[in-house]
């Protein structure tokens, strides 16, 4: 009994120093630990918050030995958010075996085949797209990163212009040219490229040599997408297994005849980079209004995918928690109907907050990071939007984010709002700011006085 009073003891003046030592450790103190005649348990909600819209920044789309895997093309265009055109920049390779074009060669026809991806479709369901492809004046590095405002000239004639009925969901069926069976195939875009384009690749021996040799005169393939049945995007998924596999989907195929009677084909892998853009046009936009704006309230922010708006919300004073332990804190926020039809244009999954470090640069939180590092992202940040209609809001466990401001007094706690994954989601929302008369933003903070 002695010994067990005295283990008690022990371990109350041991938790007491620590809390002394530092009330804000980002490990959460189990609240079993606490003295309830010295501790009392108390939440907050009533901290004065301030929100705004910034512009957004350009993301970056490729980056070296980094897996990207939604691509976006179309547009969309609405008096809410503006205008955003997307498209996209490829090159192709040879396979570790090299084409031989060698006999009676007679060319069948030249197809880029191109994976779709669900996870880009926004706007209007199953469009209708023109979409184009062009060849470029010149080659690309392929070890450089870039950024979504590059830019790469290109041939004004397209090398293939086709009305697609987009379906990302359903596969293809065609005809193999070499089985001369039908097959069916995942959902795939296919875009037969100009005949004498196709014709000088497979007639020019020097182009089997080497990647240097073809790249000369491939150079790349700019590709845009315009819709023709309302405001739309689709996806492309562009992962490094699918464009470097001979089983992957995404390819340029040589189809053709040697001998008169052997049907053959070749598959040129699309190079792991792909550079894309996208471009935001917000003039005489609602959210143009409200970005970096002082006459207009805060009681509506922005948020958009592919370096669209952010939104900064800042926090008027958190003295109130320099003499308590925190044990948690939780930005609440409600989704808006001024987005339009939600159905349209559902608002992003999941968001994700960050900061500005000291220099400046932008860095997720801790507890974003801390989610990502033990695999659990969701679980520990949360950041996904639940509920329906005027209900749906987002909650974010900013815990540490809050904690480092409260023990470091250069430490920034403005937090940006943004779409997770924002270089590949292009959903957006509009939310209800921190001044909002019915939905207002909220913190709402467990603590512990001491």
């Amino acid at each position: 009994m002695l010994k067990h009073t005295i283990g008690k003891a022990i371990t109350a003046i041991v938790f007491s120093f620590l809390i002394l030592q530092s009330c804000q450790d980002s490990i959460l103190v189990g609240n079993e630990l606490l003295d309830n005649e010295k501790l009392v348990l108390s939440f907050n909600d009533s901290l004065k918050l301030s929100s705004s819209t910034v512009a957004g920044t350009r993301v970056v789309t490729h980056r070296p030995n980094v897996n990207s895997r939604t691509y976006v093309l179309g547009s969309l265009n609405d008096a809410t958010f503006g205008n955003l055109t997307t498209s996209l920049y490829l090159t192709n390779v040879l396979a570790s075996t090299k084409p031989v074009y060698t006999g009676n060669i007679k060319f069948d026809s030249l197809v880029l085949v191109l994976a779709y991806d669900t996870l880009g479709n926004y706007g209007v369901s199953n469009p209708l797209h023109q979409v184009e492809v062009f060849q470029l004046l010149n080659t690309f590095s392929k070890t450089d990163t870039f950024y979504s405002d590059v830019k790469f000239d290109a041939n004004t004639t397209p090398l293939v212009s086709k009305q697609v009925q987009i379906n990302t969901r359903d596969s293809v069926s065609y005809l193999d040219h070499v089985t001369s069976k039908i097959v069916k195939k995942r959902a795939q875009l296919r875009l037969r490229l100009d005949d004498s384009f196709g014709q000088m690749l497979i007639s020019d021996t020097n182009l089997t040599k080497n990647d240097t040799l073809l790249g000369n005169f491939l150079k790349g393939f700019y590709i845009k997408s315009t819709p023709l049945s309302g405001p739309s995007t689709f996806g492309l998924n562009l992962l490094d297994a699918s464009l470097s596999s001979l089983d992957g989907v995404n390819k340029l195929v040589m189809y053709y005849t040697q001998n008169d009677t052997l049907k053959k084909e070749y598959q040129y892998p699309i190079h792991a980079s792909t550079p894309a853009n996208y471009t935001h046009d917000r003039m005489g936009s609602e959210v143009e209004k409200f970005i970096d704006s002082t006459s207009s309230s805060d009681s509506l922010s922005f948020l958009q995918g592919l370096g669209g708006v952010k939104t900064v919300v800042k926090f008027d004073d958190l003295s109130f928690l320099e003499d308590k332990l925190v044990n948690r804190v939780e930005l609440e926020v409600y989704v808006s109907d001024l987005g339009g039809d939600f159905n349209l244009y559902p608002a992003p999954v999941q968001l994700i907050a960050s900061y500005k470090n000291a220099s400046g640069s932008i860095q997720l939180i801790q507890d974003v990071i801390q989610g990502i590092s033990i695999g659990n992202f969701a679980g520990i940040f949360d950041g996904n939007v639940t509920g329906t209609g005027n209900l749906r809001k987002y909650s974010l466990n900013i815990t540490n984010h809050i904690k480092n401001s409260l023990k470091d007094s250069t430490y920034n706690s403005d937090l940006y709002l943004n779409v997770y994954t924002e270089s590949e989601i292009v959903n957006r929302a509009v939310i209800y700011g921190a001044k909002h008369s019915t939905f207002p933003m909220k913190l709402n903070i467990s603590y512990t006085k001491i």
